[in-house]
């Protein structure tokens, strides 16, 4: 009993004598989230590390500028939610292709890969709804930031999902509908309930309270099936 009040007393001293140490994936996500709430030119290093219980001098020593900052928080934003998304993507295809290979077997497989796309995108977006936010914010003017997003972010998520697409248009499968309108109709449409919490919410006395995984899997189904061609 006594060594775990001394125990305790330690961990109350080092708490009240020194700042919290903070492992740098902790500062990013925190990072991430304060230019998503805040954006960029408002949001303020001496409040993030006040926020954190750091020094005011700490995340300047651990990753320089606010800008450097920036794309630090962007990269393991972006990496962490592309990677739920393949895992996600991948587990969804494993169960669903295993025959063999023919012309209508490629379609299949592509219409069963661009349903697991979607579903993915939004399960990973349920857990990192600041990308949405912070998307909302760096997409309403041309800057060295959004350039940014959309060489490393966007420019290579068309080039797998945009092969997928042009397939099945080519074949007929999907309606000739553009990438742009898929991409805003999933990523700032069916997304914006968990972007947009509060707007959200005014819809709970007609819908009772977001079901995030069954909202996911009826806007996933409803976009597959006006795609489609009948």
């Amino acid at each position: 009993m006594a060594t775990a009040m001394q125990s305790d007393s330690s961990r109350t001293t080092e708490t009240r004598g020194r700042p919290r140490i903070r492992q740098d994936d902790e500062i990013l996500d925190a990072a991430l989230r304060a230019f998503a709430s805040q954006g960029y030119d408002a949001m303020s290093l001496r409040s993030l590390n006040a926020e954190l219980g750091l020094s005011h001098g700490t995340i300047s020593q651990r990753f320089g500028t606010k800008e450097r900052l920036y794309y630090a928080a962007i990269d393991r934003g972006f990496t962490t939610f592309f990677e739920d998304i393949d895992r996600r993507r991948n587990q969804a295809l494993g169960n669903a292709v295993g025959r063999e290979d023919t012309d209508d077997l490629v379609d299949l497989v592509d219409l069963v890969d661009l349903r697991a796309t979607i579903r993915a995108f939004l399960g990973a977006a349920l857990l990192r709804p600041e990308l949405g936010r912070l998307m909302n914010q760096e997409g309403l003017n041309q800057s060295p930031r959004l350039e940014y997003i959309i060489g490393t972010v966007m420019v290579p998520l068309f080039a797998s999902v945009g092969t997928v697409l042009e397939r099945l248009r080519s074949s007929g499968r999907i309606h000739p509908v553009t990438t742009r309108a898929i991409f805003f109709l999933v990523a700032h449409g069916a997304e914006a309930p968990y972007t947009l919490s509060a707007l959200s919410q005014a819809f709970d006395v007609v819908d009772g309270p977001l079901d995030p995984e069954r909202h996911a899997d009826d806007v996933t189904d409803l976009i597959m099936r006006g795609l489609l061609v009948r």
